[in-house]
């Protein structure tokens, strides 16, 4: 009896330290997920699933059916709650002569070759290590590349999900297009010229390595952020090392725009992904996400997203993403592109990608020029001064890059009113009328608050 006694003790702290482990880590439940395609009849199963914390994958009530990635437990709980669930692996496309994706090696040596290569206009950074100490590599484009000019900053990054991979090569096809046409083609050369254009062909080199969805400690990385309703706190500790990464690393910019790519579907999918309603500045939102879906033909005309576009709630609700995170902790409007069906399609695939994808890449990289721009100073001394910014309509805080007080706001076409502040001055108002396509400069001199004697 002593003896059972003490195996039941002993079986109970045992359950008790794993599930604490699991708690605590995450990665140790996660290692055994596959992806099971799941049945449905409505969005209301779908909200079930999410509700039980199934991590779902894609959706689509045309097919009447949820992909998710599942534990055993996860499976015995899709189950307990009515659902069937199936194994459903994804595919992955081989590598062909004439074309292949880059592994990690490939990779790296082909960034560094560009930044050698072009070093007035490309340099090469890391932002960080991944769990595996591979570089997180970002590669910056633009004229006077190792100044921090006062320009618009837009930052693309593909495949923190590691088996997403087409958007990897999709960038690669992009960055050599605008190194190789730089004072070549007029267009390109502006953009160089124009812009800070930061390039992360990689987000997530370990579950690349891997073929595999999660990090290499099974943590999924577009879950991994602070989520907007339900984490007030914009702290990166206890998150995964890429994840940490992404957050110094862009909390250190000013980025206006971004796009992040993804696979699984093709569309294009804003915020929010975690609640539903419109975001601020709903029509500018849907206006990119539109102008990015019209020149990607199959985009366009999907059967099963009204002109290749959705709000992420309206399809299914994701929480602690890196989109959402984006737009309420910086004002970086940042929109998800599913740009193929097929995560990790033949490589055969890749050159018709490049033609579906490359004027909507190079008309929103453009997008960053539209609206009103320029610096915020002291009117007597002339110094950058850093300013908060108000636009009329549109419930969002923006603020100047650090030290050097220049300010973009991407706006719609027509009226607005924007308000600057800044502490120890008076505030600023300035009326503008915005054209389509186009940017109007704006030098905002502001004067000190007099002193009460």
């Amino acid at each position: 009896m002593i003896r059972l006694f003490i195996v039941v003790v002993f079986a109970f702290f045992l359950v008790s330290s794993f599930s604490y482990s699991q708690a605590l880590y995450g990665h140790e439940m996660n290692q055994f997920r596959e992806r099971v395609a799941i049945p449905i009849e409505s969005k209301q199963d779908i909200a079930r699933l999410v509700k039980a914390d199934i991590e779902i994958d894609r959706c689509s009530l045309e097919e009447k059916t949820v992909y998710a990635y599942a534990t055993p437990e996860e499976v015995k709980l899709i189950e307990y709650l009515g659902f069937q669930a199936t194994l459903s692996p994804d595919i992955i496309g081989k590598n062909t002569r004439e074309n292949s994706y880059h592994t990690y090696e490939a990779l790296t040596a082909k960034l560094k070759q560009f930044a050698k290569d072009y070093p007035s206009i490309a340099k090469l950074e890391s932002i960080g290590q991944s769990v595996e100490k591979r570089e997180l590599w970002i590669l910056k484009i633009s004229d006077n590349v190792e100044e921090d000019e006062a320009e618009p900053e837009v930052k693309y990054v593909s495949t923190m999900h590691g088996d997403e991979v087409v958007g990897q090569e999709m960038f690669v096809y992009l960055i050599q297009l605008l190194l190789e046409n730089y004072g070549k083609d007029a267009q390109l050369t502006a953009l160089v010229n124009d812009l800070e254009i930061w390039i992360m062909p990689n987000m997530n080199p370990d579950g690349t390595a891997k073929k595999r969805r999660y990090n290499s400690q099974w943590v999924d990385l577009n879950r991994n952020f602070p989520d907007v309703q339900s984490d007030i706190n914009n702290d990166p500790t206890g998150r995964a090392v890429e994840t940490q990464a992404m957050m110094k690393f862009s909390g250190s910019r000013n980025f206006c725009l971004s796009l992040n790519f993804h696979g699984g579907a093709v569309v294009m999918n804003y915020p929010w992904d975690t609640m539903a309603g419109d975001p601020p500045n709903v029509e500018l939102v849907r206006f990119l996400c539109l102008g990015y879906s019209k020149r990607n033909i199959p985009m366009y005309k999907s059967t099963s997203f009204k002109d290749g576009i959705t709000n992420g709630y309206d399809w299914y609700e994701v929480n602690s993403g890196m989109q959402d995170w984006n737009y309420h902790w910086h004002n970086c409007l940042d929109l998800t592109v599913e740009v193929s069906q097929q995560k990790w399609p033949g490589a055969d695939t890749l050159p018709q990608y490049w033609k579906d994808n490359k004027e909507s890449l190079l008309w929103s990289l453009a997008q960053a020029r539209r609206g009103i721009q320029g610096i915020v100073k002291d009117k007597v001394t002339q110094k950058a001064v850093e300013a908060k910014i108000q636009v009329s309509n549109i419930s969002k805080v923006f603020t100047t890059n650090k030290g050097n007080g220049f300010y973009n706001l991407v706006l719609m076409p027509g009226k607005h009113t924007v308000k600057f502040t800044a502490p120890g001055y008076e505030d600023y108002i300035l009326n503008v009328l915005v054209e389509d396509n186009d940017v109007k400069i704006y030098t905002v001199n502001v004067n000190m608050i007099p002193q009460i004697r």
